[in-house]
């Protein structure tokens, strides 16, 4: 990567995390405070996520990554689904103040959390729900080229599937700081850089899809 994209890409972590802040010091541990619609809307999200993971594994433990964690939300539902001894499972977010209110969240204190933007070791899964939906500049393809680049770094990390969700238009699109993708460019991302991709749809998220991309 040369070194002038680097920085770019440190600039929009920046204003990620300043826009995530402003938010959550405005709605808190809620789903408007990391922008999603409603707790439906998130938890389904993010149920979906979990039962792609436990159809695919084979095992009765493994190890799950999830890559922009917010306030932790994911490790709530996996308590409240009393699968905290199944899904060993470690939060990674780039914004500093998500992890510090993980990390002190009594609630939270089985799982693992840290400040990153992809994990440094390797993960039976590793999954993005919605991380890569609100967008920090209207350029289409600076923000495709991050998301790019974060999918590749951490598809280097994944040993059994990633699996992530993004929104979905017939076209391209950054509308009021949301970016919507194509099926089709999604899927020639993966193809040339991961692996086939399979996409679903859920019948109360018509705007989402959910892409599970399986390791070889």
């Amino acid at each position: 990567m040369s070194f002038i994209k680097n920085l770019i890409y440190k600039f929009l972590n920046k204003k990620i995390s300043i826009i995530y802040n402003k938010r959550f010091s405005q709605h808190q541990n809620t789903p408007k405070g990391v922008f999603w619609n409603s707790k439906l809307s998130q938890d389904l999200r993010l149920n979906i996520i979990l039962d792609k993971m436990i159809d695919n594994s084979k095992s009765d433990t493994f190890t799950m990554a999830d890559i922009g964690c917010g306030y932790g939300r994911c490790f709530e539902i996996i308590k409240e689904r009393n699968l905290q001894d199944k899904i060993k499972y470690s939060g990674f977010d780039i914004n500093k103040n998500f992890i510090s209110f993980c990390k002190n969240n009594i609630k939270l204190k089985q799982a693992n959390f840290y400040v990153d933007i992809s994990p440094s070791q390797q993960f039976d899964y590793v999954v993005m729900s919605g991380t890569y939906n609100l967008s920090p500049t209207n350029n289409l393809k600076l923000w495709e080229s991050y998301i790019t680049k974060n999918l590749k770094s951490n598809w280097k990390n994944v040993d059994k599937a990633m699996i992530f969700n993004c929104l979905v238009d017939k076209k391209r699109k950054i509308k009021n700081k949301l970016y919507y993708t194509e099926i089709s460019w999604i899927k020639k991302l993966c193809e040339e850089n991961l692996n086939k991709p399979v996409f679903s749809k859920h019948n109360l998220l018509e705007e989402d899809v959910t892409v599970f991309i399986e390791k070889n």
